[in-house]
């Protein structure tokens, strides 16, 4: 065998093998875009906010995109709600409590459609006037 047919073998060799590693970069990128495509599908997804107490659920008119739910974006829409005395700000203690940021996390980890229930008071519920339409 000469130098050259060697030469030859070797050539075919590191074509093949770069044959094969461009078809695992292919294979990588496919996955990788199908998890993206999944990602941007899953932070997406519409939360629904809910104000509720053993009396009454209330759905609230709008929905936050799973990738804006953060506590800022829940006290600004629950504050584009009417009040019954306008000018005044509203309180809700569950808002302030540690449950409340674990059911942030929690709902910002899953994926699917969510729900984030606000437990209040019939007197928190009362000061919201939800025949306004915001």
């Amino acid at each position: 065998m000469s130098w050259q047919s060697g030469l030859g073998i070797l050539s075919d060799l590191i074509g093949v093998l770069g044959a094969l590693f461009a078809l695992g970069a292919w294979i990588q990128t496919r996955l990788l875009q199908k998890q993206i495509r999944m990602e941007e599908e899953r932070i997406n997804q519409k939360i629904t906010l809910v104000l509720e107490n053993e009396q009454q659920s209330i759905e609230l008119p709008f929905e936050v995109r799973r990738a804006d739910l953060t506590r800022a974006e829940v006290l600004g829409l629950i504050g584009m709600i009417s009040m019954k005395e306008p000018g005044r700000r509203f309180s809700l203690s569950y808002l302030s409590k540690p449950e409340f940021l674990h059911k942030l996390n929690q709902i910002l980890q899953s994926s699917g459609d969510a729900v984030l229930n606000v437990p209040c008071s019939k007197d928190e519920i009362e000061q919201f006037d939800f025949s306004v339409k915001s």
